[in-house]
């Protein structure tokens, strides 16, 4: 006796049996039942997900001699031929090697005919995007307006090649890929109902394997059979279908976590020279740290990790040696290696780079940190901070004390900028001035408009009775918007939680700080040196940021 594939032989009978597909199952089904089916369909989805098998199911129920509501009888007549592939009103048609207008045109004599049992002909395409454009058009007319006997179902793979025209004249419904899970529960009733002792892991090894194609998994499975001989292990689904031992991937991910660049350096070479291609192992690696990111986030697995206990709780265990901070920092560097890694042919580099600096992603400081370290050294923190140039042109060190002589010890001169934060001093000697630059980054991630109307004033005074702000006369308007309840909230928000004070806020208009007009007879030796001493500032912003100078302030600035 001839064998039969698993494929085939565990082929749906009924909509009921079809997997992953209900949707599309269930408005079909109904859809025949209530007489109202369509001239034409069309399949979209990838390979092996149900298409050409629930075209076979419409073309069995439409012609079935005792349908039911659920589906065809499959014990009449009809129902038998249509399953062998012998009857005369059901045509499968390969749209690959029955491309042209001529088979075209052949099709539309013979529509005309009626069907010799059922009570309709049926036309199934596969692969109908192959058709050329004159056969597809040559279809139009027939397929809008066909004799009441026939129907036509096409499916595709690509539907984007399809022509619009086509798509207008049929109902599309679109297949989706079946979840590793229920691929998974389906391998394990055939396996039971074909006395094949399969292993759990190995079945959800091959379930993950079919990427979403139930017809690819039990084609594994049928070689598995002819491995193992019955009886089938995790192992031998690794060594046959050449995926990574799982323990590998482990490994190499903990390795990863723990910073050790030789262990993870003795696995790579190890896997690579055993035959495993990089891309592969980095799309394994991006996988684990995807299931990781998903049950950091939502605490569960998704249907399509298909986690077996073992693993899922080994996951659990790794998830809490990371942020998730660290674990979107891994996938988005191994997502660049994988990019990189297709455009050259030496592809075992940038997966060996991209490894060594996230084993060292400790010793890479966080933007967190960079602030920290800065404000301890008490230099500027931000590239705005050093682009802050005083309005006189002069130079300020952020270690001078710049007290005025005689003067209130919290005075600060006018010509500290609040962005460039450094060269104030603060009434109590507290070291509040240090810190200002954190207040200001708060401001601005809270609200950019109270940051730039604020970044607009000089800092007249710092303590923790009072901050005063000034704003020459062409630069009242921004005292307005500070004024403002809101504003004033975000300001006092950013002191409080950051300088832990809750100073009285005065935002004042000064003469002396300038404006339009001020200061015309300045001397033009003066404002040379001011341009000079701004061009460093000025070419390091544009080297920094690739921009160029469109408009000349020096004679603003000053």
């Amino acid at each position: 006796m001839t064998y039969k594939v698993l494929a085939q032989k565990y082929r749906p009978d009924s909509f009921d049996d079809v997997v992953g597909q209900e949707a599309v199952t269930r408005t079909i089904k109904n859809s025949i039942v209530r007489s109202r089916v369509a001239n034409a369909y069309i399949f979209c989805g990838p390979r092996g997900v149900g298409k050409t098998t629930v075209a076979r199911l419409i073309a069995k129920m439409l012609n079935c001699e005792r349908p039911t509501k659920d589906g065809p009888c499959n014990k009449c007549a009809a129902c038998a031929e249509t399953a062998r592939g012998s009857s005369m009103d059901v045509l499968e048609i390969d749209g690959a090697s029955n491309r042209g207008i001529d088979e075209i045109r052949t099709l539309r004599e013979n529509v005309k005919f009626l069907p010799t049992r059922g009570k309709f002909k049926v036309y199934i395409i596969d692969e109908v995007h192959m058709l050329t454009a004159e056969a597809f058009n040559a279809l139009l007319k027939t397929l809008e307006e066909p004799p009441p006997h026939v129907k036509f179902i096409f499916a595709t793979t690509e539907a984007h090649k399809v022509l619009p025209t086509i798509m207008s004249r049929c109902q599309r419904f679109d297949f989706r890929k079946i979840q590793p899970a229920l691929i998974f529960e389906r391998l394990k009733d055939i396996s039971k109902k074909e006395k094949i002792d399969i292993d759990e892991k190995a079945a959800l090894l091959i379930a993950r394997s079919a990427d979403g194609s139930l017809r690819d998994a039990l084609v594994v499975l049928d070689q598995m059979v002819s491995f193992s001989e019955k009886k089938i292990s995790a192992p031998d689904v690794v060594d046959l279908l050449g995926m990574i031992h799982n323990d590998s991937i482990f490994g190499l991910a903990d390795a990863l976590i723990r910073g050790d660049i030789k262990h993870i350096a003795g696995t790579l070479d190890e896997l690579i020279s055993g035959g495993k291609d990089p891309v592969f192992i980095a799309n394994s690696l991006i996988s684990h740290f995807r299931d990781l990111m998903i049950l950091k986030t939502a605490g569960v697995p998704t249907m399509d990790m298909a986690l077996s206990e073992d693993e899922a709780a080994e996951l659990n265990k790794e998830k809490e040696k990371l942020s998730l901070e660290e674990i979107l920092y891994i996938l988005q560097n191994l997502s660049s290696a994988l990019v990189l890694m297709k455009g050259t042919m030496f592809t075992r580099a940038p997966l060996e780079i991209a490894l060594v600096r996230l084993a060292k992603r400790g010793e890479i400081l966080s933007l967190a940190d960079i602030m920290g370290r800065l404000e301890e050294k008490s230099i500027p923190h931000s590239f705005q901070a050093e682009m802050a140039i005083p309005q006189s042109g002069r130079d300020i060190s952020p270690k001078k004390d710049t007290r005025t002589p005689g003067g209130p010890a919290g005075h600060v001169p006018e010509n500290v900028n609040v962005a460039g934060l450094f060269g104030a001093h603060d009434a109590d000697g507290s070291g509040n001035i240090v810190r200002w630059g954190s207040v200001m980054n708060y401001i601005k991630n809270k609200k950019m408009s109270v940051y730039t109307s604020l970044s607009e004033g000089k800092l007249m005074d710092l303590g923790p009775s009072a901050v005063v702000i000034g704003f020459g006369q062409d630069k009242a308007f921004h005292k307005d918007i500070l004024d403002a309840e809101n504003s004033r909230k975000i300001i006092q928000e950013a002191l409080s939680g950051i300088l832990g004070i809750s100073p009285k806020l005065e935002f004042k208009v000064l003469e002396f700080l300038g404006g339009p007009g001020k200061d015309k007879g300045a001397d033009p030796e003066k404002k040379s040196k001011t341009r000079e001493a701004m061009k460093p500032v000025i070419d390091k912003a544009m080297d920094i940021f690739g921009g160029e100078v469109v408009r000349d302030i020096s004679e603003e600035v000053r």
